[in-house]
């Protein structure tokens, strides 16, 4: 089961992204307190852990391509999505959406898969 549900609009990614899955990274934030001994020992300081979630959308519309754009050029947005600990729902931002046109056939333009990541504020 994929989840992908942006709060604000109410657009329900799920069924939009993912062939095979995606990915999902745990990054640990540490203090500038984190330091290493003379040594060489760890004196590690953990501020706390984000997420970032790795998506690729197919089949879309250009007009769905737009839909999608929007609701990840917020500066900030919650999401549910499918974590390993079961459905969450987060504060993210996405930096950047790569798209590519593949062919302009009959006026009619086909575009490629979409990917992006969503990366926990």
């Amino acid at each position: 089961m994929v989840i992908l549900k942006f709060n604000r609009s109410g657009n329900d990614w799920s069924k939009k992204v993912v062939r095979k899955g995606y990915s999902w990274t745990r990054n640990d934030l540490d203090s500038e307190k984190t330091k290493r001994t003379k040594a060489g020992t760890l004196r590690r300081d953990k501020i706390t852990t984000k997420r970032t979630v790795s998506f690729e959308a197919f089949n879309l519309t250009r007009a769905e391509l737009a839909s999608l754009d929007d609701d990840l050029s917020e500066a900030t947005f919650s999401a549910t999505y499918l974590d390993i600990h079961g459905e969450m729902t987060r504060t993210f931002y996405c930096s950047s959406l790569s798209v590519s046109l593949e062919e302009v056939q009959d006026g009619v333009d086909v575009w490629g898969n979409a990917t992006f990541k969503l990366i926990e504020v």
